[in-house]
């Protein structure tokens, strides 16, 4: 039997088709990576745009929350006292006076006598009156406005 190729022609023939199976696969591996990046290019824009109207869209309700809120407060007035520790500092009485209405001038020296009134203090001392209660508690603040879901 007689063969169809001689061993060159086989030889080349074996190069050239790896040559060109490499090339095809090559090929198709950088055009499936150059598809997907388009793909994620576009997919990446389009999220983009739609964070980009929900941050528009919940900006818009914490401002009418906000102005909600302002209303809310204005229309409660509330008085908050904190109840802070207290202390007594007992030290060497201070005589304290004072000048009557009118008769205090600058550079020293009072018309008026008459006036004059001595107050003994004891350095610090305080009373600690309890504060009113509250009527009753004011109206709750508006609810805060629904959380929107990313559907992810």
């Amino acid at each position: 039997m007689i063969p169809l190729l001689s061993r060159g022609q086989r030889d080349r023939s074996r190069v050239l088709l790896t040559v060109f199976s490499g090339t095809l696969a090559a090929t198709a591996v950088a055009a499936t990576g150059a598809a997907t990046a388009a793909v994620a290019t576009e997919t990446a824009h389009q999220q983009n745009e739609k964070a980009r109207a929900q941050a528009a869209a919940a900006t818009k309700a914490a401002r009418a929350y906000h102005e909600q809120l302002v209303a809310w407060a204005a229309a409660h007035p509330v008085v908050v006292t904190k109840h802070r520790p207290t202390r007594t500092v007992v030290g060497r009485p201070v005589i304290v006076r004072a000048s009557g209405a009118g008769a205090a001038r600058v550079g020293g020296g009072s018309s008026f006598t008459g006036g004059a009134t001595v107050a003994r203090a004891s350095g610090g001392s305080r009373s600690s009156a309890p504060a009113p209660a509250a009527a009753s508690a004011p109206a709750p603040p508006p609810p805060p406005p629904p959380v929107t879901s990313t559907g992810s």
